[in-house]
């Protein structure tokens, strides 16, 4: 797998996990769980996805995901 792919597949999986604890999307958490996971993802990383979610709830991102698929 490249590693490309990988980071991000960590930052994504950190921000789930961040996000089912209910615990606010931080570019420092995020970086916390990939460490712990041994995944080193450079900060910048950390800091583009903590920045795209501010003020955003995963949550009602996951599940209305397809809400607008299905309206008639």
């Amino acid at each position: 797998m490249a590693e490309g792919s990988t980071n991000e597949r960590a930052i994504v999986y950190a921000t789930l996990i961040l996000a089912d604890d209910g615990v606010d999307i931080t570019a420092e958490k995020l970086q916390t769980l990939t460490k712990a996971a041994g995944v080193d993802v450079e900060p910048v990383w950390a800091s583009l996805f903590a920045k795209a979610l501010e003020g955003k709830n995963i949550n009602d991102l996951l599940f209305n995901i397809g809400a607008g698929l299905f309206d008639d």
